[in-house]
């Protein structure tokens, strides 16, 4: 029974995760250290840009809702399927109770429910030190569940093996109980796969190597058609222990259509440096296995992953709002009248006023008591649930503060992007942030600079205000994978195209086809051996 009608979101059926729009979707991302390193979730836009469709937010129960809330928003409007998961409970069964309480706190709930079409839970992270008694796995689990759901939860939810998320043996044996026990029958099953070659143990594991145990566990979870993820592996284990082997668990995970997060973007593992991704927690710093992960391995993120289409089309109602077209007029000061579109307002203050090579200098012969006693403005239109990107740059002859608003133009002033007070040095400084037009239109809405207060003359250029583009726009991405993965077609880049065909080992075998761009939906052809085909844009 196709259970996509009656899911608010994604949905489990079969062992595969769903879109709300019955897209199989694969999950191929990333842990991250939110917590402890990211609050604000500024990483988030960098960890985009590898072609992750999902983000694994290391959370606790400490942490503030409103800070998670920010983080899952952020994660959605950068294409990516955010998974929450409370970390108190790692090692410690005894916490489950508590990550369970913070679920179903009312802002929370509240959260989940804002967020549902988008958000996967999971309950807590690598529950329990043993392997518990499968009894006790079941009845704890399965009330946490029930409870989750009288709540009104009904996102699928993410159960951790536990051991430190090591052990198979519950979820291969008591997860079909839960899912099935589950009144949503949405669950998904996380293996961590710490199993790293300098402790493997053939007569405890019944496996002769950690490969065998791979593909063992993977195949078995397939038979059993239990939805299970690798929830996170990275080369080594806590303390430095060697040779987890990743590339083998990428390349049977996508022999077996199995989604997995690796671990973790960094940085912030302190024991074990060498789990870290990259080395500023910026895509440019990827290094060793995490640029291999996210790029260059043909079973990695930027050759797998795909971004369910529904997030991809994610975009607000421009009207007659051109993507890329700059909202302010003159910005650059380039008009044949310099400061056209412009208007300065002195309201007890006073400047000269000049413009020079697209440079606009304020020069302050009287700065008043206030900040409203000089006034540099101009009208512009703003669409309801529109997104929008404001930079400019600025300098001034001495250290200075600015304020910057973009607002409703009437006494009961609303402001629309919450304004800034920007601290101006004597360098050239580039300023930037995003907003989203929460209020009606406003056909007439007010940028303005007021500069009064401080007898400090300063200089401006390079106002801009455009729309924020969709998510499919933003991505920055090397490879496109087919979304149709079944079908047999793939949908052809807008610039210079090719065809790879991959060996699972990542070695190049041929290259199938190739295009000019812009064809639309292709069909794949027809091959008589096995392989990873892979559509590259080499444009970029």
């Amino acid at each position: 029974m196709n259970m996509a009608s009656a899911k608010p979101g994604f949905f489990v059926q079969d062992r595969f995760l769903y879109s709300k729009d019955n897209e199989k979707v694969i999950l191929r991302g990333i842990n991250h250290m939110f917590i402890w390193t990211d609050r604000e979730g500024k990483t988030i836009p960098e960890i985009a840009k590898t072609g992750a469709n999902c983000v694994r937010i290391v959370w606790n129960t400490r942490g503030r809702v409103s800070d998670l809330d920010n983080i899952i928003t952020q994660c959605i409007s950068n294409g990516m399927i955010p998974i929450p998961e409370i970390h108190d409970t790692t090692g410690n069964w005894d916490r489950l109770m508590e990550a369970m309480e913070f679920w179903l706190r009312e802002e929370t709930l509240q959260l989940i429910t804002n967020h549902q079409q988008y958000l996967i839970v999971n309950i807590g992270n690598e529950p329990g030190a043993e392997v518990m008694d499968a009894d006790e796995f079941f009845t704890t689990y399965n009330a946490i569940v029930t409870k989750m759901r009288a709540s009104g939860i009904r996102v699928p939810l993410m159960i951790d093996a536990d051991q430190w998320g090591q052990s198979e043996k519950n979820l291969l044996e008591v997860g079909p109980k839960l899912l099935q026990a589950d009144p949503e029958h949405n669950l998904l099953f996380s293996i961590h796969m710490w199993w790293p070659t300098e402790r493997h143990d053939a007569q405890k594991t019944g496996y002769a190597t950690v490969q065998d145990r791979i593909k063992g566990v993977l195949e078995a979870s397939v038979d059993s058609k239990l939805p299970l993820i690798i929830g996170e592996f990275a080369p080594v284990a806590a303390g430095g222990i060697k040779d987890i082997p990743y590339r083998y668990i990428m390349s049977e995970a996508e022999r077996l259509n199995i989604g997995w997060l690796a671990w973790s973007w960094g940085p912030g593992n302190s024991d074990s440096p060498e789990m870290d991704m990259t080395v500023h927690s910026s895509f440019n710093t990827l290094v060793g296995w995490g640029k291999d992960v996210c790029v260059d391995n043909p079973n990695g993120i930027q050759n797998t992953s795909v971004i369910p289409m529904f997030i991809q089309e994610k975009n607000f109602d421009i009207g007659s709002q051109v993507l890329g077209t700059n909202l302010i007029q003159n910005g650059d000061f380039s008009s044949e009248e310099p400061l056209s579109n412009w208007q300065v307002d002195f309201w007890g203050g006073k400047a000269d006023v000049q413009v020079n090579q697209g440079i606009v200098r304020f020069d302050i012969k009287k700065a008043g008591k206030e900040s409203w006693n000089l006034q540099f403005k101009q009208k512009l239109s703003l669409r309801e649930g529109v997104t929008y990107i404001f930079s400019m740059r600025a300098k001034a002859d001495k250290p200075r503060t600015l304020n910057v608003n973009i607002k409703k133009d009437a006494e009961e002033y609303t402001p629309y992007a919450n304004g800034r007070i920007l601290d101006l040095s004597t360098s050239w400084q580039n300023f930037s942030w995003k907003f989203t037009m929460k209020e009606a239109s406003d056909m007439e809405a007010l940028l303005i600079y007021d500069m009064g207060g401080v007898p400090i003359s300063w200089e401006l250029c390079d106002i801009s205000l455009v729309q924020a583009r969709s998510v499919a726009d933003r991505l920055n991405r090397t490879f496109q994978r087919n979304v149709q993965k079944n079908s047999g077609y793939f949908n052809a880049p807008n610039g210079p195209w090719e065809l790879h065909l991959y060996s699972t080992k990542g070695d190049l075998l041929e290259v199938l086809d190739k295009g000019k761009g812009g064809e639309g939906m292709r069909q794949y052809p027809k091959i008589e051996r096995s392989g990873i085909m892979v559509v590259k844009d080499i444009s970029k």
